[in-house]
């Protein structure tokens, strides 16, 4: 399972209540149905801010978030083999 989703910070603090509970939820989750999960959910200031950590040729932090969860699903096959 991936999820990904940039938040974007405002004057407030509900993004930072929106990126927070997302990753307990997702956390929670991979946790209790036993899921490898990769959080690929960003938390940034401005929509520059969040292309340069999405883009592959950059951060790609939506490709990292997927690996952990390929790596994830690969040790739970080896695990349970």
């Amino acid at each position: 399972m991936l999820s990904w989703a940039p938040s974007f910070a405002a004057e407030t603090t509900h993004y930072e209540i929106v990126s927070n509970e997302s990753a307990r939820a997702l956390m929670e989750i991979s946790v209790v149905d036993a899921l490898p999960l990769g959080n690929g959910i960003l938390t940034v200031e401005n929509e520059a801010r969040a292309w340069a950590r999405a883009r592959v040729s950059e951060q790609d932090k939506g490709g990292g978030a997927a690996r952990a969860a390929l790596a994830m699903a690969a040790l739970k096959i080896r695990l349970n083999a």
